[in-house]
């Protein structure tokens, strides 16, 4: 693997006109930043993408042209149910006598939710609001296709619900440009090298390294189907070798193991999006779509069968999928962004040096808010030997990390850690009991969620699953540590407090 060096002293500098002001995610191959528009003063979601330092003068030249070319392809993308690329450019740092370039990214930083923190959440969707979804996410893999851009890392981490509650589908290329920049070995792809979180799905043909086209996205579209329709994955294992093995060889579960609900039809259509061979995928998005509402709903005068967009005849050229209201970003009152066509070189001011991320901690997930409710505490937590609450009929001592009223069965909620990014979280278990643990995943540090539906402890970065009944053991790597017990004492007045 390549030897990548963290992106550290990058808060508050300025890439282009953008200012960053703090750190979202960190990854090994890109980090994502809340930047700020010194222009017009508004935010917007900035990725730094990792060039190897060891790259040969030449092969970063190749490498920067590639990036170029495939923003500008993704920049041209302009459809409803698709988040934009708004901006691009290229950071070099002050200081930096090896000449050496980072590439960024510029999307619209919005009031939106990822589909999977809504699942974990709610639980799965009824069939009519997953066609619906279904729809629009097919809408906009038919529209990228015919533009001659795979996603390649559809999951429903990187679909959004906007305000409006409609979808928006973000990083269309990014796994493609991380990629041909970073020359990670193959096995990385889908370890969170490249950013994948916990709802990546490795098409078998990415797993071995073979060639990819759009029953590559379709593979991914049939597993966001079973996660929407069932509220779990189609695949769970401890490891990411097992993990990997079960992509490559073993059935698709019935969705009937989970819900009894379902037309048992739906089983065909997701075991044929996720053939294990290419061949025997359905070849476009929509036809995923419509086969959906084929069983569901065969009779939907309303809904419009979606058509599989064609070459036009017009000199061989794409044409658009879809027309309608594009170019909004699901938000009203938006300042639209020129694109860039030409990368210029970003001297960034006061001799700092620019690095390459390494596996870093980060404790803002996602752009829509935490599955769990941030205490306002400010007490000094600190591991503990046990994550079980002790019960006492005494008075409450020590600072208050919550009350028992605020968490109910089957829920959690994060309290303040000194010194520390991540909170501590506190999870109310079905049989009543309360346990705490340091939310900070033992794989690459980031803040674990916690799911209603599966009652587990989830990492939304690299897939790591742990369990809270049973001391927050691992139940799914690439993780192979528990969590951090903190203990902590559930008194009369259902104050709950450390130690």
């Amino acid at each position: 693997m390549v030897e990548l060096s963290p992106f550290d002293g990058l808060i508050g500098v300025t890439l282009g006109n953008y200012r960053l002001e703090e750190l979202l995610e960190k990854h090994e191959a890109s980090s994502i930043y809340k930047a700020r528009n010194t222009l017009s003063g508004e935010l917007f979601r900035l990725r730094v993408i990792a060039v190897p330092a060891d790259l040969k003068p030449e092969d970063r030249i190749v490498y920067l042209g590639r990036f170029q070319r495939e923003a500008n392809q993704v920049a041209a993308l302009q459809h409803r149910f698709i988040l934009p690329l708004v901006d691009y450019g290229m950071h070099s740092a002050t200081g930096d006598t090896r000449g050496i370039s980072w590439p960024y990214l510029i999307t619209p930083y919005l009031s939106m939710k990822p589909l999977s923190s809504l699942i974990s959440q709610k639980g799965p969707f009824d069939v009519s609001l997953t066609g619906s979804y279904l729809d629009q996410i097919a809408s906009a893999l038919e529209y990228a296709h015919q533009h001659a851009i795979l996603h390649r890392n559809l999951s429903t981490s990187c679909t959004f619900i906007n305000q409006d509650s409609n979808l928006l589908v973000a990083d269309f290329g990014v796994i493609h440009m991380l990629q041909e920049g970073n020359r990670f070995n193959r096995s990385d792809i889908q370890r969170g090298v490249y950013g994948m979180n916990e709802s990546s799905t490795p098409a078998p043909e990415q797993i071995l390294g073979q060639a990819v086209d759009t029953y590559t996205d379709v593979y991914a579209l049939g597993a966001m189907l079973y996660r929407m329709l069932t509220g779990h994955r189609a695949y769970r294992a401890k490891t990411f070798e097992e993990l990997m093995q079960l992509h490559l060889q073993a059935p698709i579960p019935s969705l009937n193991s989970w819900r009894k609900d379902l037309p048992k039809a739906l089983d065909g259509i997701i075991a044929r999006a996720m053939a294990k061979e290419p061949a025997g995928r359905y070849l476009h998005p929509g036809e995923v779509a419509n086969a959906y509402h084929q069983i569901v709903a065969p009779h939907d005068m309303q809904r419009a069968p979606i058509v599989i967009a064609t070459q036009a005849q017009d000199g061989g050229k794409p044409r658009p999928y879809i027309e309608g209201n594009v170019g909004e970003w699901g938000r009203k009152g938006s300042t639209p962004i020129s694109r860039r066509r030409m990368l210029g070189f970003i001297v960034a001011g006061g001799g700092v040096v620019v690095a390459v991320v390494a596996v870093g901690v980060v404790g803002k997930n996602y752009l829509g808010g935490n599955a769990t409710s941030a205490s306002t505490s400010t007490t000094n937590s600190s591991p503990g030997n046990t994550p079980e609450a002790n019960q006492t009929g005494g008075s409450t001592q020590g600072n208050v990390l919550a009350h028992t009223s605020d968490i109910p069965s089957n829920s959690a909620k994060t309290f303040h850690i000194a010194g520390q990014e991540n909170p501590g979280i506190i999870v109310h278990l079905t049989d009543g009991r309360f346990v705490a643990f340091n939310s900070t995943c033992t794989h690459a540090g980031c803040a674990v969620l916690y799911s209603q539906q599966d009652k587990l402890l989830e990492c939304p970065c690299h897939n790591a699953e742990f369990d809270p009944a049973k001391n927050a053991a691992v139940v799914q790597g690439p993780a192979t540590t528990p969590l951090t017990p903190i203990k902590i004492t559930v008194h009369a007045d259902g104050a709950i407090t450390k130690g």
